[in-house]
C-alpha cells in the first residue's frame, strides 16, 4: 500500500471515503487517513498533525512510521517545503533529492534496541529509494511539470529557520536546499523495510542568499502555487503505478 506523508500546506487534502485511524504504538499515538485517491487506497498522513500542532522538532516520528507500516503501507511518497540553496532549487522549483546530511539533534532515529522486532545496521547509502524516486520523476513528466532529479537536502533542527553563517556552512558540505523533516523519517522507514523517497518543492531562498529579509507572506504564496502541481504530479503517480 502507498503512503503519502505531508507537511504544511496539505492540510486540506482529499481523501474520497476517508476514515481516520487513530493508533497507540510503542512509541506513542499517531493518526492517519485511509481512502480513496485516483481509484486508489492509500494511507495519508500529516505529520505536523491536521492542526499543525507538532514543530518540526516534535514530530513524533518513531510513532508515525510505526503506525503507517502497521497499516500494510510499503511505499512512502514524503512531501516537503524547504529553501532553495542553489538555482535549481530556486523558490518555485521542484526536486526529487538523491542524498541527505542530518544536522539534526536530540531527535530519536531508531527503533533500535526498543521495538519488538529485530534490529540491525541498516544500510542508508542511498537514502532515498531509487525506484520511488524514478516514479515521482516520471508523473512529473507525464503532467509536463520540471522536476529536478536530484540534490542534497540538509535536514535542520527547527523550529527556527537557519542563520546566514549555516547557510554558507550546509553550501560547502554540498547542500542544495534545507528543510526540518526528511529526518528521522526516512530512516525510520528503511528500519521498517518500507520503500521512502521525498518530493520537495522551494518557497524561499535560504537565509543570507538574497540581500532581504525573509519575507513569510512571500512564502506562504509560493507554497500555495506549489500544492496544486503537486497534487497533479502526486496525482499522476498514484494513478499510473502499482505499489505492492
Amino acid at each position: 500500500m502507498l503512503g503519502l506523508v505531508f507537511g504544511s500546506g496539505f492540510e486540506n487534502f482529499v481523501l474520497q471515503n476517508a476514515r481516520t485511524q487513530k493508533v497507540t504504538t510503542p512509541f506513542g499515538e499517531a493518526e492517519f487517513d485511509i481512502g480513496i485517491f485516483c481509484n486508489k487506497t492509500i494511507v495519508v498522513l500529516h505529520r505536523h498533525g491536521k492542526d499543525h500542532r507538532y514543530a518540526p522538532h516534535q514530530i513524533p516520528a518513531r510513532a508515525q512510521m510505526w503506525a503507517l507500516h502497521e497499516a500494510g503501507v510499503t511505499d512512502i511518497i514524503a512531501v516537503g517545503s524547504v529553501g532553495g540553496m542553489s538555482a535549481e532549487n530556486a523558490p518555485g522549483h521542484f526536486t526529487v533529492p538523491d542524498q541527505l546530511i542530518d544536522y539534526t539533534s536530540g531527535r530519536e532515529s531508531t527503533y533500535w534496541g526498543e521495538a519488538p522486532i529485530a534490529t540491525s545496521h541498516v544500510d542508508f547509502t542511498q537514502p532515498f529509494d531509487e525506484g520511488l524516486r524514478g516514479k515521482i520523476l516520471d508523473a512529473a513528466q507525464t503532467c509536463k511539470v520540471y522536476v529536478h532529479n536530484r540534490g542534497t537536502y540538509a535536514c535542520t533542527q527547527g523550529p527556527r529557520l537557519e542563520t546566514a553563517a549555516e547557510v554558507r556552512r550546509m553550501i560547502m558540505d554540498g547542500c542544495d536546499l534545507v528543510g526540518m523533516t526528511a529526518m528521522p523519517e526516512a530512516v525510520l522507514a528503511r528500519e521498517l523495510g518500507m520503500r521512502y523517497a521525498l518530493i520537495c518543492f522551494s518557497v524561499n531562498w535560504a537565509a543570507g542568499l538574497v540581500d532581504n529579509r525573509l519575507d513569510f507572506e512571500a512564502i506562504k504564496l509560493n507554497m500555495g502555487r506549489s500544492v496544486s502541481t503537486l497534487e497533479r504530479i502526486l496525482a499522476e503517480c498514484v494513478a499510473a503505478y502499482d505499489f505492492v
